[in-house]
């Protein structure tokens, strides 16, 4: 029964039971109790009497209708003052508004909807309160990581420059050489922090819609030269890259630039995350309209946790005590691309038998 067609019921009811009492009051004072104290009345002193009573039993249904109609909506409005004030714990006196059997009493039945209502909204509220704090946590402490992250490569660059302006040392060409290598290094790391917060910067502020520029190419030769370019970066020399496909081309329309930056930000995680000698496989499977990428190592795999909120902006997975370069931005960069793309990705992982990355992609973009 909806709230309206309900409050109508209870008003007209209550008005009924309201004429009745009156109207049996009345009866019993002037046929009753009148001839009782056997006092002769005039007609007039009659009227007034009638009066008198049916003014009484008005202020008496007045009464019972302000506590029947107004108690739950005060106890409403109490706690709908209570949730603006971002208190989202259950109001005091909930518990009195029900039975000994859990149902609502009557009076409080009238408003059942809105009271459903409530308890969702208070429960929702919580539970965004509670998130809300966890990333803000997330993001305090991210941006602790970021500024460890800018800090430490700033702290080479700062010192190898002390060093060549030094004028009581005399160094080497091969010397100086080195250091300027070292700088040279860590200003192209800081550049690299810096175009991962650009990206989620500009990711942000059009909702994940970027413009593709996107072309239609062999999906599988740009795979390989991306694994190929991995297996001869520094950090990859000691991490064993392979590469598979069943198909030999696939064409597919994708950015260049964007997925360059998909499969080298999975392939470095692993890298990154795993111990030397860890098997890294990229395997390529053609999927009729779509075509999957999967990229799978042997190494420590990751917590539940982890997985959990490995996608999220802010999740970092190592703390700022960790020799891990990043900015914990890869994987929500990754995400982010993998659906501009129109495509998916998920991860499978279990802690000490590896993790595997696996990307679905339409091979048409409309």
């Amino acid at each position: 029964m909806r709230i309206n067609t309900r409050f109508t019921l209870h008003l007209a009811l209550g008005i009924i039971l309201w004429m009745l009492l009156s109207g049996i009051c009345i009866v019993i004072g002037l046929e009753c109790i009148l001839p009782l104290i056997k006092k002769s009345v005039s007609e007039e002193y009659e009227n007034l009497i009638v009066v008198w009573i049916f003014g009484f039993s008005t202020i008496v249904c007045i009464a019972v209708f302000g506590w029947y109609f107004g108690g739950p909506l005060g106890f409403i409005m109490s706690w709908i003052h209570q949730l603006s004030q971002e208190n989202y714990t259950q109001p005091a006196g909930l518990s009195k508004i029900y039975a000994r059997k859990g149902k609502l009493r009557m009076r409080y039945m009238l408003y059942q909807e809105v009271l459903q209502h409530l308890q969702s909204l208070s429960e929702k509220l919580k539970a965004a309160e509670t998130e809300r704090e966890k990333v803000e946590q997330a993001k305090q402490e991210w941006i602790a990581g970021i500024s460890h992250d800018l800090k430490t490569p700033l702290t080479y660059i700062t010192g190898y420059s002390t060093l060549l302006l030094n004028a009581q040392y005399e160094w080497s060409k091969e010397e100086a050489r080195s250091f300027i290598q070292e700088i040279a290094d860590k200003g192209k790391h800081m550049e690299e922090l810096i175009q991962d917060l650009s990206l989620v910067i500009q990711l942000n502020s059009t909702d994940g819609q970027l413009p593709l520029h996107k072309s239609n190419q062999d999906i599988v030769e740009f795979t390989k030269r991306v694994v190929a370019t991995i297996s001869n970066n520094p950090q990859g020399k000691d991490y064993k890259l392979h590469f598979k496909t069943d198909t030999p081309v696939i064409n597919s329309e994708f950015d260049t630039k964007f997925m360059q930056r998909i499969l080298q930000n999975i392939l470095m995680n692993s890298i990154i995350h795993n111990p030397a000698n860890t098997n890294i496989y990229t395997q390529i499977f053609d999927n009729n309209e779509h075509v999957d990428i999967h990229i799978a190592d042997n190494g420590i795999g990751m917590s539940p946790h982890m997985l959990e909120n490995i996608f999220q902006q802010y999740y970092r997975g190592t703390t700022t005590d960790s020799s891990t370069e990043g900015t914990g931005l890869g994987m929500a960069i990754v995400h982010n691309l993998v659906q501009a793309h129109k495509g998916t990705i998920s991860i499978q992982s279990e802690p000490s038998k590896g993790t595997t990355f696996m990307i679905t992609l339409p091979k048409k973009i409309y």
